[in-house]
């Protein structure tokens, strides 16, 4: 997906003065797209005489003077990985009269400081324009903002709320690899079947029972592998005295118990040698298994590395574990629209419908995404869609995805977040679309498509997908 990113500054820029300031970013190696693309059709014009800058300073002229849309409304500045932008306003839309930003990908090196080089060749550029902060009486300092939307903020206070309830790290991050690989597995319904009901079977006493009728299946049997190499469960040997049935001590293995009974060993309730007593293989889950299902505390872990793989960086991404009704929620900050996810481990019902309606609300969430590993049930689909379409006919935003099942959620969320991509490219660009004569979003998005590495999209896939 893309990214962008802006900056405004209080600045006008007279249209008389906007070409003097292109030349001066162009000087810096800054080659604005849209203006090299009219100089080679005045070019072409003049049958290459050379005479193509005084042609647009003639066609410039006429078109500040004589028509509403300024020649000059910004320019783009493209390179391999990410492209700036810059637009002028105008008078009379307001004090942001000028923005620099920045459109990237999850792969360009840090953004934030190309972002501010990019600032400071703006002021150069300025000054050497004569329109920079020194050129006014009394001379003015030059200022750059954040261009914030109201998304910005209210992720800004989700993410406070989370730092204050300070949930276990382990509930709200999967970058550790081993823990990412667990998650990925309970992702399987029947993995976390048997984890549950290996779960019940320890505290009733029934751990050898469960072994023995995993034994008989061999794909539960194979499942209780993979769960071991994730650690996720973990074998042990019971020993138990024969003569009464009462547990003398467990093992990590078989061989360890080989080293007890090689020692002569006897059993300290009926003082027979160990080696004739009971043993019997059991199958436990780990403290990993139950702090991952704890709540559904898993889901957050694989939606979170889903957004990871989308690109989205981990300051962008706030998290809190789930609530006494089972639900866990993420907010997620895409290119300034607030994401809400609302997790749950099981099905959605009306009443989790209104508790996420009023999420929705404290979070002031503009999309809501809601993930379960159960079936919707269809007044609570009924209430959250109609609840939309309130406030769409109501001049707001708003947008409800179900996602059935946490395997179909990498897909879904690719989808949605790159369509919320494509939007804020649209929102912060569409005031070039006439100087460039197309819709300069849609190209920047088809051109960094185009233009992405074969590995990159294979990296991409792989992300998206989550699977090892």
């Amino acid at each position: 997906m893309l990214f962008v990113e802006s900056r405004v500054a209080d600045r006008e820029v007279e249209r008389g003065a906007r070409l003097a300031v292109l030349d001066a970013l162009q000087q810096r190696g800054l080659q604005p797209l849209i203006r090299s693309a009219r100089l080679h059709c005045f070019e072409q014009a003049l049958a290459g005489d050379g005479r193509a800058v005084e042609l647009e300073r003639a066609v410039a002229a006429w078109a500040d003077a004589e028509t509403e849309e300024p020649y000059v409304r910004g320019d783009l500045f493209c390179f391999e990985d990410f492209v700036y932008f810059l637009v002028f306003g105008e008078a009379g839309e307001g004090a942001q009269t000028l923005r620099a930003g920045l459109v990237y990908t999850a792969q360009t090196e840090d953004p934030p400081q190309k972002l501010e080089a990019f600032c400071r060749d703006v002021e150069g550029a300025l000054a050497a324009a004569g329109v920079g902060p020194e050129a006014a009486e009394p001379p003015a300092r030059f200022e750059w903002r954040a261009r914030v939307r109201g998304g910005r903020e209210a992720f800004t206070r989700f993410a406070a709320a989370e730092a204050d309830a300070a949930p276990p790290p382990e509930a709200t991050r999967g970058a550790d690899a081993a823990r990412a690989r667990a998650a990925e597995l309970l992702e399987d319904p029947a993995g976390r079947g048997l984890l549950r009901r290996l779960s019940e079977a320890q505290a009733d006493g029934r751990a050898a029972g469960m072994l023995a009728s995993a034994a008989r299946d061999a794909a539960e049997g194979e499942l209780v592998t993979r769960l071991a190499a994730a650690g996720l469960v973990r074998r042990e040997v019971q020993v138990s005295c024969r003569k009464d049935g009462r547990s003398l001590f467990r093992l990590p293995s078989p061989e360890a118990l080989a080293m007890v009974t090689a020692s002569n060993a006897v059993c300290s309730e009926c003082g027979a040698a160990v080696a004739d007593e009971r043993a019997e293989e059991l199958i436990t889950p780990t403290p990993l298994a139950a702090s991952l299902l704890k709540d559904g505390s898993w889901m957050l872990s694989r939606v979170r590395a889903a957004l990871a793989g989308l690109g989205l960086p981990e300051r962008a991404v706030a998290a809190r574990a789930a609530t006494s009704e089972g639900e866990a929620r993420i907010l997620a900050d895409v290119c300034g629209e607030p994401f809400l996810f609302v997790l749950r481990d099981g099905d959605f019902t009306p009443a989790d419908a209104r508790r996420a309606l009023s999420a929705e609300a404290e979070a002031r969430a503009t999309r809501l995404v809601v993930v379960a590993t159960g079936k919707f049930q269809e007044e609570a689909r009924a209430r959250l869609r109609e609840h939309a379409r309130r406030r769409s006919r109501a001049g707001g935003e708003g947008e409800v995805i179900f996602v059935e099942g946490a395997d179909a959620a990498p897909a879904e969320l690719r989808e949605a977040v790159e369509r919320v991509s494509r939007e804020a490219l649209t929102r912060e660009l569409f005031e070039l679309d006439s100087s460039a004569g197309l819709d300069v979003g849609h190209m920047l998005a088809a051109r960094f498509r185009l233009t992405a590495r074969p590995g990159e999209l294979r990296d991409l896939a792989a992300a998206s997908s989550i699977k090892n």
